[in-house]
């Protein structure tokens, strides 16, 4: 840039002195300079964008990259030498940067998850009955409501309640442990006996258990509840029985469970008042088993 704006200029205003082309100096030294400050502001911004503009544009971009989110941008540094000018080393030193700050990221990240993992964990125990491992109230109550609230209740959304019988004398005769075998093995049954991740089991506290069923016939339903019923009893090895008051989702209910819970209760008092060990539906007369065998009433 020196060479260009100064040496040129005048040199060539010398040459012309030396051939006689030009008789005054001072109005060819003055013509001289006054060519080398114009060209100082064009020739300076050549050099400029040769020699930083084209660093500031990488180092522009660079951090644009950054600012988006992919950490994993770099700039070409080379390898690294004792005598690396300064724009070299910011860019070195900017490359480290963003190779701490996606270090950083992908550690919060990483805990974040574990966070979001353990706290899906906990609040996946708070809705679990810990003895029979299936949902409880908390979780019943929410998640029926969600259905009945849902765009589409497909072929038929069920509730059935299920009532251990007999299950206060197993108490009181042979332990607490053994009543917690019989609500285990009841929640085992519930549990094989429904359809995964389309009907849901539930332990409402005690000997109280409930099954929402989800599209699904009448007669479909009725054959998961009598299922139940007759697994439970080869099952549980104290002799106790279950009563299933089986009731179904109406238009003229809406949305609210009391509703729903209401109609299988009354279905539920009538299968204990029948001596238990009975499946009655709402819609049908109430199945009572003949020798430990049956087929629900259809």
């Amino acid at each position: 840039m020196l060479f260009m704006t100064a040496i040129l200029p005048m040199a060539g205003a010398l040459v012309l002195l030396e051939s006689g082309v030009v008789d005054d100096p001072r109005a060819m030294l003055g013509m001289a300079l006054a060519l080398g400050l114009g060209l100082l502001a064009p020739v300076s911004r050549v050099c400029a964008s040769i020699v930083v503009l084209g660093d500031l544009r990488a180092l522009n971009r660079f951090c644009s990259e950054i600012r988006q989110g992919r950490y994993g941008t770099r700039l070409s540094v080379g390898l690294e030498g004792d005598d690396e000018h300064e724009m070299l080393r910011l860019k070195r030193n900017m490359n480290w940067m963003a190779h701490h700050i996606h270090a950083q990221t992908r550690s919060l990240r990483a805990r974040l998850d574990e966070s979001d993992l353990r706290t899906r964990f906990y609040e996946e125990m708070s809705y679990r009955d810990p003895l029979t491992g299936l949902h409880n109230r908390r979780y019943f109550e929410r998640f029926l409501s969600d259905v009945l609230r849902g765009p589409s209740l497909g072929r038929g959304v069920f509730l059935a309640l299920v009532d251990c019988d007999r299950f206060k004398r197993v108490n009181d005769t042979r332990g607490h442990q053994a009543g917690d075998d019989v609500l285990a093995c009841l929640g085992e049954v519930i549990r094989d006996s429904v359809r995964e991740s389309t009907d849901v089991g539930f332990r409402f506290g005690g000997d109280e258990f409930g099954v929402v069923f989800r599209d699904i016939d009448h007669a479909d339903c009725l054959k998961a509840c009598d299922r139940i019923r007759c697994r439970f009893a080869a099952a549980n090895g104290y002799g106790c029985t279950v009563s299933i008051g089986l009731g179904a989702w109406t238009a003229d209910m809406g949305p609210e469970v009391p509703a729903l819970v209401r109609a299988c209760d009354a279905c539920l008092y009538r299968a204990k008042d029948l001596g238990g060990d009975h499946v009655v539906s709402a819609r049908s007369a109430a199945f009572v088993p003949a020798d430990g065998v049956s087929a629900p009433p259809y």
